[in-house]
C-alpha cells in the first residue's frame, strides 16, 4: 500500500502541472486581449502630453469580460490578469462584492491595494507625501499621488471580479465619479460577469453607460481547455490511467451539464486516479506507462499472487490464445502459465508494449478523424472530447459518426483527396516509432497511405502499389445502386475512369486506415488494469442526490440517530416488512409524519394527518402522555418542516388540505 502511495504522488504531480499549464496557456489567450486593450486605451492622454489636440470629452474604458457560469474558478482567472497586468507595469486593484457593499468601502479597498502597487514601485512610503494619515478616502487623493508618483504611459485598473454582485447603485455612482478623475488619472474599469453582457445593461442607468467606452472580451475557455487536456492526457497517453466509456462519460457530463469547472473536472480526476491506486492491486504497474519512461523491464517485482492475478484477466487470456495459435506459441504459453519469472520479464513487457504501441496509433486515429472533420461541414463537426468517447464507447462499425464521415471522404474530388492524403501522410510520419505488427494485425499504414498517394498522383499508370487493390478500373455508369456506392461520380464529372478507380481505392485506403487505429481497447491485453471503470463511484461522490439523502433519513432514522430506543427498530428492521415499516413513538417527530404521509394520495387532509399523529404520539411510555396542546405543536412544527423540505404545499383547491409533491422511496 505504501508503494502505491509513493507512485500516485510521483505520477500525479506531473499530471497536476501539465493541467495547470494547459490551463494557463489557454486562458492567456483571452487574458492578453486584455491586457491589449488595456495598454491601448487613453490614447488622448498620451496625445495631450506629446502637446497634440485631444477630443473635447473624455470616456472611461472598460473591458466586458465574460468569466462564465463557474463563478468558483474566477478568483484564479482574475488572479492571472492582475498578474499580467502587473508585469506591464500598471496599477491594478481587484475587489470583491463582499468587501464593497457600499461605495466608502469601495473607494477605500481601491485606493489601499493602489497605494500598495505605488509603494512597490516607487518606494515611497506615506511619508513621501507629508506624512499624515487619511482618514477619508477620495479620489482626489488618488489624482494627487498619481502626478508624485511619475506614472506615465501606466493605467490604473480597477478590476470588479463578480459584476453581479456589486449594488447596482453603488457601481453607478463609482463610474460617475472615475468620469470626473479619467483626465488626469487613466482608470481603465474591468467587468467580469458570469452570467451575460446583458446584465450591463440591466444594472447601470443610461447616464452611467454613456460615459463607458466598452470593449467585450470572452475569458470562459473552459471547453478548450477540456478538449486540449482530453487531448494530451487520454489521447495522447501522456497519463498513464484512462477511463472508460462509462466511467469517461461520468467525468464528461459532471463538467459540461453542470459547472464548466476545470477546478471540479481536475478534483474528478484526482479522485478517480486515488482510487485506481487504492483499489487496484495492480496499480503498481502504471510506471511502466509512464510518459517520461521507456518500457524496458517491470518497474518491480510481483509476487506470486498478483502474477497469477494478471493471468486471470481476460484480455490476457485472449493474447496467450492468439499466441498459441502461432508456431511455437504452445511453448510459449506454457512456459508463461507456469514460470512467473519468464511472465514478468517477457510477457507483461510484450502486453505492455503493445499497449502503449495501441495509445500511439489510436492518437494518430484520433488526429486523422480531426483532419477529415476539417474538410467536413461545420454542420458534423465534433469536438476532441466528443471524438474520444466515440473512441472507447463504440466499436468502428457501430459509431454512427465515423459512416458519417467516411461518406464525407467518399464524396470528394481529386484535389480534395489530394490534400486528405498529404495531411495523412504528415500524420503517418509523424507516427514512425508504431509497431503496427502489433496492433492492426501486420496492416502498415505507412505504405497504405503512401501507396493511394502515389495511385492518385499517376491513375494511368501501369504499376499499382501492392497494398491496393489491383483490380480492374470499373467503367463509369450511372445507375442507382452505383451512385450509392460510388458518390464521387456525382461530384467529379470531369475525371476519367481511372482516376474514379484511383479515387476508390483512396477512400478504401483511408477506411482501412482508420479501422486498424480506432479499434477498441477492450481488444488490447491489460485493459482491465490501466483503464478506470468505477462510473457509479464517480457518480456517488460528486453528484449529490440531497433528496434521496433526505427521504432515506426521515424513513429509516434509526441508521442516523444513535439512541437506545431505536435500537429495538434497528432490530426490527431485519424481520419482515411490516416489522420494518412499523411507526413508532420513539422517532422524530418530523420522520413519524413523513411516514404518514406515504400512506396518503395525492390531497391530504390535515385533520386525518393530526390524529394519526396524535395516535402515535400518545403512545410514549417512558414519560407522562403529552396534552394536546404540545401534540398540536409538534405536529404543526413537523409539517412546516416537511413543507420547507419540498415534501408537501398548500393548495387553493381545499385549504384544509395539502398536496403530496413526493412519490417513491
Amino acid at each position: 500500500m505504501q508503494l502505491r502511495k509513493r507512485l500516485f504522488a510521483q505520477l500525479w504531480q506531473p499530471l497536476e502541472e501539465e493541467l495547470f499549464t494547459i490551463e494557463k496557456q489557454v486562458n492567456n489567450i483571452g487574458i492578453t486581449e486584455v491586457c491589449d486593450f488595456v495598454d491601448s486605451s487613453y490614447g488622448e492622454i498620451e496625445r495631450r502630453e506629446q502637446g497634440q489636440v485631444a477630443r473635447p470629452f473624455a470616456e472611461v474604458s472598460a473591458a466586458v469580460t465574460f468569466a462564465g457560469i463557474n463563478t468558483g474558478d474566477h478568483g484564479k482567472l482574475f488572479q492571472s490578469l492582475q498578474d499580467q497586468l502587473l508585469e506591464r507595469g500598471h496599477h491594478v486593484a481587484l475587489l470583491e462584492s463582499q468587501y464593497c457593499n457600499t461605495l466608502p468601502n469601495l473607494q477605500r479597498s481601491l485606493l489601499e491595494q493602489m497605494f500598495n502597487s505605488i509603494y512597490a514601485d516607487t518606494d515611497a512610503g506615506p511619508s513621501a507625501f507629508g506624512g499624515t494619515k487619511t482618514v477619508t478616502y477620495d479620489l482626489g487623493l488618488l489624482q494627487l499621488w498619481w502626478a508624485n508618483a511619475a506614472c506615465s504611459g501606466k493605467k490604473a485598473v480597477v478590476v470588479l471580479q463578480d459584476f453581479e454582485g456589486f449594488a447596482p447603485t453603488v457601481v453607478d455612482d463609482f463610474i460617475r465619479i472615475v468620469g470626473g478623475y479619467c483626465d488626469a488619472v487613466p482608470i481603465v474599469l474591468v467587468l467580469g460577469l458570469a452570467t451575460s453582457y446583458e446584465c450591463v445593461h440591466q444594472s447601470l442607468t443610461k447616464a452611467s453607460i454613456s460615459m463607458l467606452n466598452v470593449e467585450r472580451f470572452n475569458l470562459q475557455r473552459s471547453k478548450q481547455c477540456i478538449d486540449t487536456a482530453i487531448h494530451r492526457l487520454f489521447v495522447q497517453g501522456r497519463a498513464p490511467l484512462c477511463f472508460g466509456a462509462e466511467a469517461y462519460k461520468s467525468l464528461l457530463d459532471q463538467f459540461l451539464l453542470y459547472s464548466f469547472s476545470i477546478a471540479g473536472f481536475v478534483k474528478k480526476l484526482k479522485y478517480a486516479a486515488m482510487d485506481f491506486f487504492y483499489a487496484q492491486p495492480l496499480s503498481v504497474l502504471a510506471s511502466m506507462l509512464a510518459p517520461n519512461a521507456a518500457v524496458s523491464a517491470c518497474p518491480v517485482r510481483l509476487n506470486s499472487d498478483q502474477v497469477e492475478l494478471i493471468r486471470m484477466q481476460r484480455s490476457v487470456q485472449r493474447f496467450l490464445e492468439r499466441r498459441a495459435t502461432e508456431n511455437g506459441g504452445n511453448a510459449y504459453v506454457r512456459q508463461a502459465l507456469s514460470d512467473d519469472d519468464f511472465f514478468q520479464d517477457t510477457v507483461l513487457l510484450q502486453m505492455a508494449r503493445a499497449l502503449v504501441m495501441y495509445r500511439r496509433s489510436y492518437c494518430l486515429g484520433i488526429d486523422a478523424i480531426v483532419e477529415i472533420q476539417s474538410m467536413a461541414p461545420e454542420a458534423i463537426q465534433k469536438p476532441v472530447r466528443t471524438l474520444h468517447y466515440y473512441g472507447v464507447g463504440q466499436q468502428f462499425d457501430d459509431c454512427t459518426h465515423w459512416k458519417t464521415l467516411l461518406a464525407v471522404v467518399r464524396r470528394m474530388k481529386t484535389s480534395e483527396m489530394t490534400l486528405l492524403l498529404q495531411k495523412l501522410r504528415r500524420l503517418v510520419d509523424g507516427a514512425a516509432d508504431v509497431d503496427w505488427d502489433l496492433v492492426a494485425d501486420g496492416t502498415h499504414i505507412h505504405e497504405l497511405i503512401q501507396g493511394a498517394a502515389e495511385l492518385l498522383a499517376n491513375p494511368d499508370g501501369s504499376a499499382i502499389p501492392d497494398v491496393l487493390d489491383n483490380s480492374e478500373p470499373k467503367k463509369r455508369t450511372r445507375t442507382r445502386t452505383e451512385m450509392e456506392h460510388r458518390p464521387f461520380l456525382l461530384f467529379d464529372k470531369g475525371a476519367s475512369d481511372a482516376q474514379l478507380n484511383a479515387l476508390e481505392k483512396c477512400c478504401e485506403a483511408v477506411e482501412a486506415m482508420l479501422r486498424a487505429c480506432l479499434i477498441s481497447y477492450h481488444d488490447v491485453a491489460l485493459n482491465e488494469v490501466f483503464y478506470y471503470r468505477h462510473s457509479f463511484l464517480l457518480d456517488t461522490a460528486f453528484s449529490a442526490q440531497p433528496r434521496a439523502a433526505v427521504q432515506m433519513a426521515l424513513g429509516k432514522s434509526h441508521y442516523y440517530v444513535s439512541c437506545d430506543c431505536c435500537a429495538v427498530t434497528d432490530a426490527e428492521d431485519h424481520g419482515s416488512d411490516d416489522e420494518a415499516q412499523r411507526i413508532t413513538p420513539t422517532m422524530h417527530d418530523t420522520s413519524i409524519a413523513y411516514r404518514l404521509h406515504q400512506e396518503c394520495g395525492r390531497l391530504i387532509n390535515l385533520y386525518d394527518w393530526h390524529a394519526s399523529f396524535s395516535s402515535v404520539v400518545e403512545r410514549e411510555s417512558q414519560r407522562t402522555a403529552p396534552s394536546q396542546g404540545e401534540i398540536q405543536a409538534r405536529f404543526m412544527r413537523a409539517v412546516e418542516e416537511m413543507r420547507f423540505l419540498g415534501f408537501i404545499k398548500s393548495t387553493q383547491r381545499k385549504t384544509d388540505h395539502v398536496v403530496r409533491l413526493t412519490w417513491g422511496m
